[in-house]
């Protein structure tokens, strides 16, 4: 068992293994992490067709505060979110939120776990913290926030969309490069005793 736990931190990229033996270290004084930015350069289109699955999406606010929480506990983050003025979609199974996806629609998003200032190209959406309760991953709920998006894109008059993906987190880059994302640009990282030290 040793043997094969070693031979799967092998293969680990050098930046997931420093992420790995950093944040085994109580408090992680020090934490290191690669943004990969990625856009869509057009308003996002889904098939009727490809609108499957459970439940419906729609536009999220605070009253759904409740909601939110018992997905993920993280008050005072989402509380800032509501304040600056950035809002969810929802998504909502048998009148219960299983699911929901940020968007920013400013110049700028400081990203809360790194306390990274992204600029939001002119006429773009800046998308991030997408969530959906394991359950119904892969039913087709991420597909259902991209088109709500885009409804929300064309009545705002947006062109395109920007987001960023931790590096390692694969299945997610696939799945926004097979819906038609590209790779912007990559930020290195780097947080010593919770603040930001360095992006470079």
């Amino acid at each position: 068992m040793r043997a094969n736990r070693f031979a799967e931190l092998r293969g680990t990229p050098p930046l997931l293994l420093a992420q790995k033996i950093l944040r085994r270290v109580p408090f992680t004084p020090i934490d290191i992490g690669k943004l990969c930015f990625l856009r869509l350069n057009t308003v996002p289109r889904v098939p009727s067709g490809l609108l499957r699955g459970p439940g419906f999406v729609r536009s999220g606010s605070p009253d759904d505060l409740e909601g939110l929480l018992k997905l993920r506990d993280q008050r005072p983050i989402f509380l800032k979110r509501f304040a600056d003025g950035d809002r969810p979609v929802v998504a909502e199974v048998d009148g219960r939120i299983i699911g929901y996806e940020w968007f920013c629609e400013g110049d700028v998003h400081e990203e809360t776990a790194w306390g990274y200032r992204i600029v939001i190209p002119q006429g773009f959406v800046y998308a991030y913290d997408a969530y959906i309760d394991p359950q119904y991953r892969n039913s087709g709920i991420w597909l259902r926030f991209k088109a709500h998006l885009g409804e929300r894109m064309i009545e705002n008059g947006n062109t395109g969309v920007l987001t960023f993906i931790d590096y390692g987190n694969w299945p997610s880059l696939r799945t926004h490069l097979r819906f038609g994302f590209v790779p912007d640009t990559e930020v290195l990282v780097v947080k010593i005793l919770g603040k930001l030290l360095a992006a470079a």
